[in-house]
């Protein structure tokens, strides 16, 4: 990706940035314009809103992001975590409106369609509606998911192969430690990453454990993988619901 277009990356939780700390290094060593957004307060279960803003500037500040580059969006628009599905006609004009101060060609990585959290696939959603008329290019990756497995289970930085081809970064042991040891800073955290930690250190073992995918509006027109989504095994909300809460963003 040429260094004079921008890379905007769209999250639903402060955190959600483990899954592309290698993009945003890579971003910071070509100098390009970088601008993270996180759609929604964080705040699931009462936990500490200001907390979890904190540790996330603190980890995307040592990466080399600016503050004024991380927009909390959620937060100022008191969107309650775990309820993005319901307030994407607040949301869209706020992204349309950061759209406005950038080029007309960006970049864009957004939260993979697979049915994980929903928080995440509606943000791919306010994404695509965001950069409408735009030159943008948009891909998701992978945070974690549930796709052919049972029960409490689920698989992290795994692309579901619905989603098309992959496009990896090169990443050597030290980079990938290092992606590692940042997912220790959310200390909030850390009843969420004793679940992710296992998993994610096991894909830092291997060679590409990151990856891109393009993103496709028609796919949003099908459930993101066959079978009950990790988000209905965890009972917080049905496919059904998000897609009529959804309806009028994702593809007829």
């Amino acid at each position: 990706m040429r260094s004079d277009i921008p890379l905007v990356v769209i999250m639903a939780h402060p955190d959600d940035e483990f899954a592309v700390f290698p993009w945003l290094e890579a971003a910071c060593r070509e100098h390009r314009l970088i601008h993270c957004c996180w759609l929604t307060d964080g705040g699931w279960g009462g936990q500490d809103i200001s907390r979890r803003r904190a540790e996330s500037t603190a980890v995307l500040r040592k990466i080399g992001i600016p503050l004024e580059a991380m927009h909390f969006i959620g937060e100022q628009l008191e969107i309650p975590d775990g309820e993005l599905h319901t307030r994407l006609e607040q949301v869209v004009p706020a992204l349309r409106k950061l759209f406005l101060g950038l080029p007309e060609a960006v970049e864009v990585l957004v939260p993979a369609w697979e049915g994980g959290h929903q928080d995440h696939d509606a943000t791919q959603l306010a994404a695509i509606a965001g950069v409408s008329g735009r030159r943008a290019r948009l891909r998701q990756f992978s945070l974690y998911h549930g796709a052919r497995l049972s029960g409490p289970w689920f698989r992290v930085l795994a692309p579901l192969a619905e989603n098309g081809p992959l496009s990896t970064l090169p990443l050597g042991p030290t980079a990938r430690l290092r992606c590692l040891v940042r997912c220790t800073r959310y200390v909030s955290q850390w009843k969420s990453f004793l679940g992710l930690l296992p998993f994610y250190g096991l894909k830092m073992l291997v060679r590409h454990p990151f990856a891109l995918q393009d993103v496709s509006f028609s796919r949003t027109a099908e459930r993101p993988h066959p079978g009950r989504l990790l988000y209905e095994r965890r009972t917080v909300l049905t496919w059904e619901a998000f897609a009529e809460w959804t309806s009028a963003y994702r593809s007829p």
